[in-house]
């Protein structure tokens, strides 16, 4: 690997940030540009493997291709060949000699401009913020969805003359405050392990962890900013959960080039169930038969607190655009033979998925088809998701720890 070329591309990313020196970053920095990478590439790296890229942990091993991947699509190219393709880094050659020229004076004459500058911008410089007096808390008003949080926060002797609180890793999901308040609300739609973030002053002070959960199974069609909620009279759960005909008829019905995505959702405490040790059974079907959803794409995920496991399967044909993520580490079909995650969508599967150690097995149909190592701890499991392309249905979920069942549903 080139490592001038890295340097260039770090500073590229930096460049484009405009945040202050990486020396200064810490790990909320690292956490925000994780959640900008994936919002502008859809590929999530951990704050770990950032971490390494940028020096602040000591590790032996290059980072991965998928990794490099990532952070030449960050400052617009394809891909890391793209960059390295595009971009000369040959010494420039050294200019022919000339008569010496006494420019001691001159040197001498910007050097002292330079620190009247300096001195007059530092005299005019904000004070740094004391962190220890910055307080932030967040509070959901109710179970269920939507869900208004109240946001409280106070700067204590700080100067801030603009604030703002960022709802989740989306940077979209943004709104202004008032710093001279001590309170402010946002909304969350879905449900899901969040990490609202107090900025002020170009950076971020202050983290919360928020926990949206949901009152049981709730499911949602998403065609639009805000999804669609499904009623309980929308949904049959005698024995599986699964649309009604007649929404399944109304689905089908739909004169619509794109499909709808259908998801299933259930976010709840798991008695501290950790993310390095479990294993998670389900066993799903796609339902949808309409040539704009052609691929029958279904996604199973294991959501925890600092990350998620998201399996996604295809008809065969489709696995080339399938994205794998294991434990917050991303494997793209484009660069990864996932081949194995091909399926009959529309015929009951049995998955199964084996964590621990550092090493997830993914069982389909009681055979091992995948193994994938990973390195990233990402905390606690919090929720479960599973997206269908169109319209699909769940015969039970279980997940478990050391041989003892922590969450079962049958549906019945």
């Amino acid at each position: 690997m080139n490592r001038e070329l890295l340097k260039y591309c770090l500073r590229r990313i930096e460049k484009k940030l405009g945040w202050i020196s990486n020396d200064l970053w810490q790990n909320q920095d690292f956490d925000l540009l994780s959640d900008r990478i994936f919002d502008e590439t859809g590929v999530k790296l951990s704050v770990t493997t950032l971490k390494r890229v940028w020096g602040k942990v000591n590790y032996s091993s290059e980072p991965s291709i998928s990794t490099l991947n990532a952070l030449a699509k960050f400052i617009g190219y394809d891909n890391w060949s793209d960059l390295k393709n595009s971009e000369q880094f040959s010494a420039a050659p050294k200019p022919k000699s000339k008569p010496s020229i006494n420019l001691r004076p001159v040197v001498i004459l910007i050097a002292l401009a330079l620190t009247t500058v300096a001195i007059v911008s530092f005299s005019q410089r904000s004070k740094p913020i004391d962190l220890s007096q910055v307080k932030f808390g967040a509070e959901p008003v109710t179970l269920g969805l939507p869900n208004s949080v109240v946001f409280t926060y106070d700067f204590g002797d700080n100067e801030v003359e603009e604030a703002t609180i960022q709802q989740s890793w989306n940077e979209k999901l943004t709104f202004s405050i008032d710093p001279n308040k001590e309170a402010a609300t946002g909304i969350y739609y879905y449900p899901g392990y969040f990490k609202a973030k107090l900025l002020a002053n170009n950076r971020i002070l202050k983290e919360q962890d928020l926990h949206i959960r949901t009152d049981g199974w709730m499911a949602t069609i998403n065609h639009s900013d805000s999804p669609r909620y499904l009623y309980n009279h929308e949904l049959s759960t005698n024995g599986r959960i699964r649309l009604t005909e007649g929404l399944l008829k109304e689905i089908h019905d739909e004169d619509s080039e794109s499909v709808d995505l259908l998801t299933y959702h259930f976010f709840d405490d798991f008695e501290s169930t950790a993310s390095d040790d479990f294993v998670f059974e389900t066993r799903f079907r796609n339902t949808y038969k309409k040539s704009n959803g052609i691929c029958q794409r279904v996604q199973v995920l294991v959501h925890a607190k600092d990350g998620v496991f998201l399996t996604p399967f295809s008809i065969p044909g489709c696995t080339s655009d399938l994205y794998l993520i294991t434990s917050g580490e991303s494997h793209s079909g484009k660069e990864n033979d996932l081949s194995s995650f091909g399926i009959e969508a529309t015929q009951w599967n049995d998955f199964r998925l084996e964590v621990s150690k550092g090493m997830a097995h993914y069982l389909l149909n009681q055979e091992l088809i995948f193994t994938q190592p990973y390195e990233t701890n990402i905390g606690d499991i919090v929720g479960f998701k599973f997206r269908f392309e169109g319209a699909g249905e769940l015969d039970y979920a279980k997940l478990s720890n050391n041989q003892k069942t922590i969450f079962f549903e049958d549906f019945n």
